[in-house]
């Protein structure tokens, strides 16, 4: 595996300046989604909130400021990841649900305007490109604003020498319609990963190894972009630790967005929440341990989701039919608890066991530059415990439970306050849990096109150490730097210190950027300290680990 790594970084072009951080031109076939699916830069951002950036970052590039309007030869600006995730996504969805509800033109007013005979005054397909050349004079500049589909306009002899119009003008060839196979998009994905570990595991796991994912991506969406559908398959392989290898659909649904509403059937990947170190509301889809410590990886969901929009917010119902059980470290894994985890046979409170179904609730809604939400989830939770069983390994248990949320977000010049709390009710426990901070950007560091942000986030659970999971007291410190390059390079580095033990503290460096258009290398380092057998770090005290994954996008 580290022998391939080398051979693809030697492969591409190391002249990362000579990539620019750009689509274009758009072409006449070209959609906002189709264009904004090239730039998303990983699956933890939503496609919402990329078309959101690239409508910020592009003004001049759509007419009147519509989405609908895509201008035919523009190039777009690729925003930089932290732009995209600065828009919450539920903002993000009703904006974007409201824009392509935006009616194009009515061939009654087009009619008005003046134009040449001959040539058609066609609304343009929502979303797609809209041919509109330099006029040549005041009849010219007429012509070009309208709307058309798929049609390069010049101005006819007629108009540039200022002579009477025709009485019977020339049809021009009818151009064909676009087949569905023009709004379908496709992207793949190649993961190469390395993972080292300095020391041994407490259990002598090996202390390196090697895994591949493959990700594919296919999304259509309807001409009046009504309908969208989703199907998002992944495989992943590991050299060690067979309870790592996974096929799991990420997404796999079918979309409608009507006026005010958008109904959603089938696998998707949902995510609340607003703070960095942790996303204690975020209680949709089941989290995919072993793949990242920090739980931002996720399985898909099987949901029917249906969404309101109106003056008064956003409101959400998600009807979860089916739950997936964690990832969790094999017998060769690492970051795992002494014991052996016997994940093929995993305990429910539930009769209905992984068929139980699981509800949730949710409003949001902005205040001025408040973003505000509150959640009610009812069913299987998704962190399990453990019980003993009879052959010395652990059993998951997977306690039904109901969880109230609230989530607030303040964006107030070059800071954002941030909150997440919850109430949490299970047969064993009722508790209430908090994380609370703020994120300051330094725009321009140096007077150069860097941006650097300072996170500290407060961490509380009412459990205190009873609760066995870190944040009950803890207290997160970090920074954030954005290189506003043609790379794409962001960086990472934060820690987090127990503030009832300091012997007790975990660290993480994210570093990531584009080598060129299809390939991306990131960096992951994580560091573990614990001197008490009561603290949940403890049993991982050995496992600090440095991760290379290199992306290739196809």
């Amino acid at each position: 595996m580290q022998r391939l790594i080398t051979a693809v970084l030697l492969l591409c072009n190391p002249l990362t300046t000579s990539w620019a951080a750009q689509l274009g031109p758009v072409q006449a076939t070209d959609t906002l989604w189709k264009l904004a699916t090239a730039a998303r830069p990983d699956n933890q951002v939503a496609m919402v909130q990329v078309v959101y950036a690239l409508w910020q970052a592009n003004p001049t590039a759509f007419r009147d400021n519509n989405i609908n309007y895509l201008l035919q030869g523009s190039q777009l600006q690729i925003p930089a990841r932290e732009q995209m995730l600065a828009t919450p996504v539920n903002t993000a969805r009703q904006w974007y649900y409201q824009a392509i509800a935006r009616k194009p033109l009515q061939p009654q007013a087009v009619a008005q305007m003046s134009r040449v005979p001959g040539v058609p005054a066609t609304p343009a397909t929502l979303a797609t490109a809209t041919s509109v050349p330099p006029p040549a004079d005041a009849s010219a500049e007429a012509i070009a604003s309208q709307p058309l589909t798929g049609q390069t306009m010049q101005p006819t002899a007629a108009a540039t020498a200022g002579i009477a119009v025709p009485d019977a003008p020339q049809e021009p060839e009818a151009q064909p319609q676009p087949g569905w196979k023009d709004n379908l998009s496709a992207d793949y994905s190649l993961t190469l990963q390395q993972r080292y570990y300095p020391q041994s595991g407490l259990q002598q796991q090996a202390n390196q190894h090697s895994s591949v994912a493959l990700s594919a991506e296919w999304a259509w969406q309807s001409d009046d972009r009504s309908q969208l559908w989703v199907l998002q398959p992944y495989m992943r392989w590991d050299q060690r630790d067979n309870e790592r290898d996974l096929v799991d659909l990420r997404q796999a649904y079918w979309q409608y967005a009507g006026d005010g509403f958008d109904v959603k059937a089938g696998i998707d990947i949902v995510f609340w929440g607003v703070t960095e170190s942790q996303h204690l509301v975020d209680v949709i889809n089941q989290t995919d341990l072993v793949a990242s410590v920090d739980g931002e990886a996720k399985l898909g969901q099987p949901m029917l989701n249906w969404n309101l929009y109106g003056d008064g917010g956003t409101f959400s119902l998600y009807l979860l039919p089916y739950f997936r059980e964690r990832t969790l470290a094999g017998v060769d894994g690492r970051l795992r608890p002494p014991l052996v985890i016997d994940t093929a046979d995993p305990l429910y409170e539930s009769a209905q066991q992984q068929r139980n179904l699981d509800f949730a609730l949710r409003w949001s809604r902005q205040f001025g530059a408040v973003d505000f939400a509150l959640s009610y989830f009812e069913g299987n939770n998704r962190e399990p415990d453990f019980v003993a069983s009879s052959d010395g390994k652990l059993q998951p248990l997977y306690l039904q439970m109901q969880q109230f949320g609230l989530e607030g977000q303040l964006i107030s010049g070059s800071w954002i306050w941030k909150l997440e709390s919850t109430y949490r009710k299970t047969r064993d426990d009722d508790f209430a849990a908090a994380t609370a901070g703020f994120e300051f950007t330094q725009v321009g560091l140096f007077d150069t096109d860097w941006d650097l942000g300072w996170i500290a986030e407060y961490q509380y659970d009412s459990r205190g150490r009873s609760g066995l999971v870190p944040g009950q007291n803890d207290l997160f410190v970090g920074g954030r730097l954005v290189a506003n390059d043609a790379a794409g390079t962001e960086l990472l580095l934060g820690i987090m210190q127990d503030l009832d033990d300091s012997h007790s503290q975990s660290g993480k460096l994210e570093a990531s950027m584009r080598l060129s258009n299809s390939l991306r290398l990131q960096l992951d380092a994580w560091f573990f300290r614990s001197q008490l057998s009561s603290d949940p770090l403890y049993y991982i005290r050995r496992d600090d680990f440095i991760q290379l994954s290199l992306d290739y996008y196809f």
